[in-house]
């Protein structure tokens, strides 16, 4: 072994170091600044031009309150309902009757 060989030294580690600690403050940034959201799953049964629908017991939160949750309804992948705020606050099992005027008779299942 010879006496003067070079090797890293504290500085070039203390670089890397922080090189590191900003990729994942960055990370972290990205990850905790998207807005929350959840596919709240349920039954919808069709009541003429609305829409009951009861939550599953499992849904997380165990209520959302009323314009904090939207509602959109499809027909296969063809939207009848845009994009709506929720009028009732959404709970576990507590079924909520969403409006659908665009439900025809007949168009959803």
């Amino acid at each position: 072994m010879k006496l003067f060989e070079k090797g890293q030294g504290a500085t070039e580690y203390l670089l890397m170091l922080a090189a590191v600690l900003v990729i994942v403050a960055i990370a972290v940034y990205y990850v905790t600044s998207t807005s929350p959201s959840a596919i709240i799953t349920g039954t919808a049964i069709k009541s003429g031009e609305n829409i009951n629908f009861t939550p599953s017991n499992t849904m997380t939160p165990a209520s959302i309150d009323s314009g904090d949750w939207e509602y959109a309804v499809y027909r296969g992948a063809t939207p009848v309902e845009d994009f709506t705020s929720g009028t009732a606050a959404l709970e576990r099992g507590i079924p909520v009757v969403l409006v659908a005027t665009g439900n025809q008779v007949g168009e959803l299942m």
